[in-house]
C-alpha cells in the first residue's frame, strides 16, 4: 500500500511539473519496429526550452521542448529495412539509445481475452506452435497490464506502468498469444517485411472501455452509459474502501464461527461489480493502453471482442444497433487518434459458445437465438458498413463449453489473408467467407444461393449442418440440407411442408458445417425479419436516434 501511494504521489508530482530529463513513451525501446513508408512521429517529455536531437537511419531532427514539457518531431518517410539500426535521442540533461531497430509495419492487436489467449496444445495450430522457428523479422510488444486510468494517459513513464519490451517472437511457448502469433507470422512470411505487433487486449473487458470518453459522449445515444461511468469513476476510491471493509467483516465472522466450532458457509464477497471494475467503464482502458500511443504511426488494427457485451456486462446485447453503433464510434475514435481516417480495422466475429449447452441445462431452441447472435449480427453490420473494415467468421472453431476456443490458427490466418489482399494488394489471395445471396421456395424445400463461393460450397463432414426452417407460423425447427449442384443448398423438414424462411448458424451454439471451396465458413444469416428478443414493457428502451 505504501509503495502504491508513493508511486501515485510521484506520478502526480511529475504530471504537474515538467520533467527535468528526457523521457519517452514505453513503446520506444530496443528491438522495436518503426512504421516504414510514411512519416514517423517521435515524441516525449523533457526540460522546457532544452533542445532535443533525434538521430536515426541517416536523419537528424532537432526540436526544443515546449513550456509544457512536451516535444515531438517526425522523421521523413523511410523504406522498409530488415537490418537493425541504432536510434538515439539526445539532450543536455540526458540521452536514450536504442539498438536493433527495424523499419517495417506495425499492427495493433486489441480486444479481450480471446485476442490474448494462447494457442492451446490440443488443436490445429496449437500443437504446431512449439515447432515454429525464431523469426527475427517478426517482433511483438505485449503491453503490460495497467488496469485503468480516469483520464487519457499521455504522459506515461516507467513508474506509472509495468514496462514490457519489444522482442523477436521466439519459439512459441504455452503462453504465446495465438491469434497475433499466426496473424503476424503469416504476414511476415508472405510480405518479407519486418512485422511488429503491439498486443494490447484485456480479458473480460467491455467494448465501451476502449473508446475515449469525450468521443462516446459526443453521441447522445450513449448518454446514460457515459454518465454512469463518470459517477463510478468519481466514486471508485470510496467503493474500494467499502469493499475492503466488507471483506474484513466477512473474515471476522468466519474466524468467529470457526473459533466456536460452527459451520461457516457464507461466501466471501467478490469484486465483480460495476463499481469495482474499472475495465468496464467508458474510456478506462483507452486511457491507459491506447492514449499513450497517440502519436504512433501504425499499419492497422485487428480486434477480437464482444463476449463481455454478449454476456450482458456492457452496452446492451438486446438489440444489434447498440453494439454496431458503439463499434463504429470506437473505429472512428481510434482513426482520429492515430490521424489515419482510413486506418484498417478488422474484427473477428464471435465463435459458437453456450454455457447452457456446455452444462446440459437446456436444449438448443432455434427460436431463441440468444445474445451471442445479436453481437455477431452487429459485428457483420459494422464490417459491411464501415470503409476499410472486414470481419472474419469463426463459428467453426467454437467450443460450446469453453468461451476461449483452443484453435487460434485459422482466426489469425484469416485475418492475415484479409490484410494481404486489402492492405498489401497481394494478387490471388482469397479472404472472404461465402454469404447469403438469395432464396426461393421450391415445393416443400427452400433453395438458398450464396456469394463468394469461389467455385462451390462444401462440407467437412458427412452432411450439411446448421440450418433451421420455418413456415407461415414463424416457428423454426432444425432442418435437413444438402448441396445441390456446386453453389446452392436445398433445405427442408418433414415438419414444415410449406416453408417460407431459413436460418443458418443463428443460435449461440449449434453444430454447423458449410464452407466455400477456399475453406472459409459461411456467414450466419436469417431470411426472416422476426425480432430476435421481445422486450418486456417495463424494460428501458434504447434512446432514440439523435
Amino acid at each position: 500500500m505504501k509503495k502504491t501511494l508513493l508511486t501515485g504521489l510521484l506520478a502526480a508530482a511529475f504530471q504537474l511539473a515538467p520533467l527535468q530529463a528526457v523521457e519517452m513513451c514505453w513503446i520506444f525501446g530496443n528491438n522495436m519496429v518503426l512504421q516504414a513508408d510514411r512519416p514517423v512521429p517521435i515524441w516525449g517529455q523533457g526540460k522546457p526550452g532544452e533542445e532535443v536531437v533525434v538521430e536515426f537511419a541517416g536523419q537528424q531532427k532537432k526540436i526544443k521542448v515546449g513550456e509544457d514539457g512536451e516535444w515531438k518531431v517526425a522523421l521523413d518517410p523511410m523504406p522498409m529495412n530488415a537490418s537493425g539500426q541504432p536510434f538515439k535521442v539526445m539532450a543536455g540533461s540526458g540521452s536514450k539509445s536504442f539498438t536493433d531497430v527495424l523499419l517495417g509495419d506495425i499492427w495493433l492487436a486489441s480486444g479481450q481475452s480471446n485476442m490474448a489467449q494462447p494457442g492451446a496444445d490440443k488443436s490445429e495450430g496449437g500443437d504446431q506452435l512449439a515447432s515454429q522457428p525464431v523469426n527475427p523479422l517478426f517482433r511483438v510488444y505485449p503491453v503490460a497490464y495497467n488496469e485503468w486510468a480516469p483520464q487519457p494517459n499521455t504522459k506515461q513513464f516507467a513508474w506509472e506502468s509495468k514496462v514490457s519490451n519489444w522482442f523477436d517472437w521466439k519459439q512459441a511457448s504455452p503462453g504465446t498469444s495465438g491469434v497475433p502469433y499466426w496473424f503476424g507470422s503469416m504476414l511476415q512470411k508472405e510480405t518479407g517485411r519486418p512485422i511488429g505487433v503491439i498486443i494490447s487486449p484485456v480479458g473480460a473487458s467491455n467494448a465501451e472501455c476502449w473508446i475515449a470518453m469525450k468521443d462516446l459522449e459526443a453521441d447522445p445515444y450513449f448518454k446514460e452509459i457515459v454518465e454512469n461511468s463518470k459517477k463510478r469513476i468519481a466514486n471508485s476510491a470510496e467503493a474500494s474502501q467499502n469493499f475492503k471493509a466488507e471483506v474484513g467483516a466477512w473474515k471476522q465472522r468466519k474466524a468467529a464461527a470457526e473459533a466456536a466450532g460452527e459451520k461457516f458457509t457464507e461466501r466471501q464477497p467478490h469484486n465483480l461489480r460495476d463499481e469495482l471494475a474499472p475495465r468496464w467503464w467508458v474510456g478506462a482502458l483507452y486511457n491507459a493502453r491506447i492514449a499513450p500511443l497517440r502519436n504512433l504511426s501504425i499499419k492497422g488494427v485487428i480486434w477480437y471482442q464482444g463476449e463481455n457485451n454478449a454476456a450482458g456486462m456492457g452496452v446492451s446485447a438486446d438489440d444489434t444497433e447498440s453494439y454496431d453503433r458503439l463499434m463504429k464510434n470506437i473505429i472512428a475514435s481510434w482513426r482520429k487518434q492515430f490521424e489515419q481516417p482510413d486506418l484498417p480495422f478488422h474484427t473477428v466475429q464471435l465463435s459458437m459458445f453456450s454455457w447452457n449447452d456446455g452444462n446440459g441445462r437446456s436444449p438448443r431452441d432455434p427460436n431463441k437465438p440468444g445474445s451471442w447472435v445479436l453481437i455477431r449480427e452487429a459485428q457483420e453490420k459494422t464490417a459491411n458498413n464501415t470503409p476499410n473494415s472486414e470481419m472474419v467468421v469463426s463459428w467453426d472453431i467454437g467450443d460450446k463449453a469453453d468461451i476461449h476456443p483452443k484453435n487460434k490458427r485459422p482466426v489469425g490466418e484469416r485475418l492475415a489473408k484479409i490484410v494481404l489482399r486489402d492492405t498489401y494488394g497481394k494478387k490471388g489471395v482469397i479472404a472472404d467467407s461465402p454469404s447469403y445471396a438469395s432464396h426461393k421456395v421450391e415445393g416443400d424445400k427452400v433453395r438458398v444461393s450464396f456469394k463468394n463461393t469461389h467455385g462451390g460450397m462444401k462440407t467437412k463432414g458427412d452432411k450439411v449442418l446448421g440450418f433451421a426452417i420455418a413456415g407461415a407460423d414463424e416457428k423454426f425447427v432444425w432442418a435437413e440440407a444438402k448441396i445441390d449442384g456446386k453453389e446452392d443448398v436445398l433445405v427442408w423438414s418433414p415438419e414444415v411442408p410449406q416453408p417460407t424462411n431459413v436460418r443458418f448458424g443463428y443460435i449461440q451454439f449449434q453444430d454447423s458445417d458449410l464452407y466455400n471451396s477456399a475453406d472459409f465458413p459461411l456467414v450466419p444469416f436469417h431470411t426472416d425479419d422476426l425480432p430476435l428478443k421481445e422486450k418486456k414493457a417495463s424494460e428501458p428502451q434504447p434512446p432514440a436516434k439523435p
